[in-house]
């Protein structure tokens, strides 16, 4: 059985004996779950929004569970992410 793209004259990189991902060309992954539950808090807390009806800040984050990761597929980065996030606000009407 042929793998995917041999024969196709557009097929131009030859897949290496060895299996190197040279120069992370086919695929890498980084977990960055730590540093993006901080920068989210970061961003949420002290978000406040005011209209003609009222405001409203966001006051605490007391729930931030999930993960994310950044992937490199042939120069392209893909982002991946899943988060469950539960905040405290206080707000009042005008």
């Amino acid at each position: 059985m042929a793998k995917w793209g041999e024969g196709d004259p557009r097929w131009i990189v030859e897949e290496r004996a060895d299996a190197t991902n040279v120069n992370n060309w086919h695929w890498t992954e980084r977990d960055v779950t730590s540093w993006s539950s901080d920068k989210l808090k970061e961003l949420l807390l002290g978000v406040y929004v005011e209209n003609e009806e009222g405001s409203c800040e966001i006051t605490e984050v007391s729930k931030l569970e999930g993960e994310a990761s950044i992937n490199n597929r042939k120069g392209k980065l893909i982002f991946f992410y899943e988060w469950d996030v539960k905040a405290t606000w206080k707000g009042k009407l005008f």
